[in-house]
């Protein structure tokens, strides 16, 4: 990370402000919390907040319109501390890590490096973040590697994502944009864009299914959804939202009532959010060889 005078000048120079989490979240923080540090961009065309812990988009909030990401209630905004909100980066696995632990990757919890910012002649931000193995990752995940998150802010949100593989072995990768989505109710909301696709029922033994229709919430739901299109909408009384990217797979995740059994969800907060991610998970993680790169991007706006 770059020393605070250097961050503050990449930040300023692009119309960017540096804030603390409890500035902004101030219902997710007890008194004396030191908060986390936060990345506000406001543009005419939009305005994103993004957490330098995990590269973590909390807010999209195209201009004139609703905010398309969900923010737990419950959430912790503290250092090393997963943040359930937003769009966490799942890096360089999905689900629990080699240790059987370590869930969804140690990159949502890292301190990513704001290499580059800059505000374009469309008045779209353009930022950049950047993530390096060390020591302790390597403890983890044993590879050298940079991984490097390129973030558009306009009327769309774009995010871009590279695995770069710079050791001499083989790196086995797998990798999710978990977005939280914010819905009046997801019991109402519907997701289309999967119809005739085949997923994985983690609810159900990982049993393969068929999807028949849109996709509705009735229950816990945990589902990876296998060679899908590029585009998704997520269908909710308060607008649409479209999804689209190159990544090969979607996974669904709503935990309802069993929410009372997550500390960072809480009773009753499974109504505000649906999760469709995108990613390349399951059958198709990557292998990325020695030198070589792992790409993927999606686009998040409202219809």
């Amino acid at each position: 990370m770059p020393n605070p005078t250097t961050l503050k000048q990449i930040a300023q120079t692009s119309g960017l402000r540096l804030v603390s989490s409890t500035e902004l979240y101030p219902a997710q923080h007890a008194p004396g919390d030191a908060g986390l540090p936060m990345l506000v961009v406001d543009n005419a065309l939009g305005r994103a907040v993004i957490a330098l812990q995990g590269a973590h988009l909390t807010s999209f909030v195209p201009a004139g319109q609703a905010e398309l990401l969900w923010v737990s209630p419950k959430t912790a905004l503290k250092d090393a501390t997963p943040i359930r909100a937003g769009i966490p980066l799942c890096l360089p696995w999905f689900g629990p890590g080699p240790d059987g632990k370590s869930m969804h990757g140690f990159a949502r919890t890292a301190e990513w490096t704001l290499v580059e910012a800059s505000l374009l002649d469309t008045g779209e931000t353009e930022l950049a973040f950047e993530l390096s193995g060390d020591a302790d990752t390597n403890a983890l995940w044993p590879h050298a590697f940079v991984f490097r998150l390129d973030v558009r802010v306009g009327k769309t949100l774009t995010l871009g994502l590279t695995a770069t593989n710079t050791g001499a072995q083989d790196a086995p990768l797998a990798f999710a944009f978990h977005s939280y989505f914010a819905v009046p109710n997801v019991a109402a909301a519907r997701v289309s864009g999967l119809e005739g696709t085949t997923y994985i029922d983690k609810m159900d033994n990982f049993a393969r299914k068929p999807q028949k229709g849109e996709v509705v919430i009735t229950g816990t739901t945990d589902r990876i959804y296998l060679d899908v299109p590029a585009q998704q909408t997520v269908r909710t009384a308060a607008g649409d939202i479209l999804v689209e990217s190159d990544a090969r797979c979607a996974v669904v995740w709503n935990a309802w009532t069993n929410d009372k059994n997550i500390a960072d969800l809480g009773e009753g907060n499974h109504v505000g959010y649906v999760c469709v991610e995108r990613g390349d998970v399951a059958d198709y993680a990557v292998t990325i060889a020695p030198g070589a790169r792992y790409r993927t991007w999606m686009i998040l706006a409202r219809a």
